[in-house]
């Protein structure tokens, strides 16, 4: 008997799939994705690349079998632990206003560090990873911990998914990392990127995304150019960017302490909510520096710059 996976549907026709045999089969396109340890995968389970070796992600997930994920990432690769063990990078859900019972896509999760913190507070949460060997940590990690997590091995940019069944969807740094996974005019890529997700979305629902400012006051002070060449665009880039992805309303926020730890979340839409922060955090205690300090982020709250010049944001984008 053939079993019907609602949720899922062909990356090409986004026609509904069936199992047989451990594959996914689309009637119209035929083979379109296959499980792989228990993982649907659409992608090609020996591609890998990443910030760490294909042999340590492989110890990682053979030690997370045997003595847990968080003693294997301590293990194996101790220098990425903080980052990787962190379910802070989570805290921008803090700012939404969504039912415990609503459904959540994190693409591009990495290590399951956004998934499985969002799994504590939301009955379903979908994680997709490119590479296949980080899927898998990631699923070990969310059945580890009880999270109600749900892995897809995928491509962003062919989402096996069907359309509007989320409430949320989650894009940290993937808006970024998008052009450089595939071939083509960046521009291109992030709006075909931003218009997928879109279609993921119920009426009601909205992405999540996090990413650096080009016209940061870091780059300005001489920070790294990195993600330049098209990658990261200023605010009134990424606003133009979303309203041709067909997005409606958007909220931006600057995490104090970066997009890794968003905490602290300041609405940049609020100039006054902005400067109480400056007041309650009282820089000038700290002397002449922190006085100048202080009067600068009064400045820039003011006349609207912080807005402009915060070195990362992270955006709440309606479905139009």
């Amino acid at each position: 008997m053939i079993a019907q996976h609602v949720w899922l549907s062909c990356p090409e026709c986004r026609g509904p799939l069936s199992v047989t045999r451990e594959e996914l089969v689309c009637p119209s396109c035929g083979l379109a994705g296959r499980y792989v340890d228990g993982i649907p995968c659409f992608a090609d389970p020996g591609h890998y690349c990443g910030e760490v070796s294909r042999e340590e992600m492989q110890q990682a997930n053979r030690l997370a079998r045997e003595i847990g994920w968080r003693a294997a990432i301590e293990r194996v690769v101790p220098r990425k632990a903080d980052l990787i063990c962190d379910s802070r990078r989570a805290d921008f859900q803090y700012v939404w206003d969504l039912r415990p019972d609503s459904s959540i896509l994190s693409a591009g999760d990495n290590w399951g560090a956004i998934a499985t913190a969002l799994g504590r507070n939301f009955s379903r949460v979908v994680a997709v990873e490119h590479l296949f060997e980080r899927a898998r940590f990631i699923d070990l990690r969310a059945r580890e911990m009880g999270a109600p997590v749900e892995v897809i091995c995928a491509d962003l940019l062919r989402l096996p998914l069907a359309p509007q069944q989320f409430d949320a969807v989650v894009l940290d740094g993937r808006l970024k990392w998008s052009c450089l996974a595939a071939r083509g005019d960046p521009r291109e890529i992030q709006l075909r990127l931003l218009r997928s997700v879109r279609d993921l979305l119920k009426p009601s629902g909205f992405a999540c995304l996090s990413i650096e400012n080009r016209l940061g006051w870091g780059r300005m002070r001489g920070g790294p150019g990195r993600f330049g060449g098209g990658f990261t665009r200023s605010l009134a880039g990424y606003r133009k960017l979303f309203h041709e992805a067909g997005y409606g309303a958007v909220r931006t926020f600057y995490p104090w302490e970066g997009c890794n730890h968003p905490s602290i979340l300041l609405p940049l839409d609020h100039p006054g909510a902005l400067a109480h922060y400056v007041e309650f955090r009282d820089f000038a205690r700290s002397g002449w520096r922190g006085r100048i300090k202080n009067l600068a982020l009064h400045a820039a709250a003011r006349t609207g710059l912080w807005a402009h010049l915060a070195p990362e944001f992270i955006f709440l984008m309606e479905n139009g």
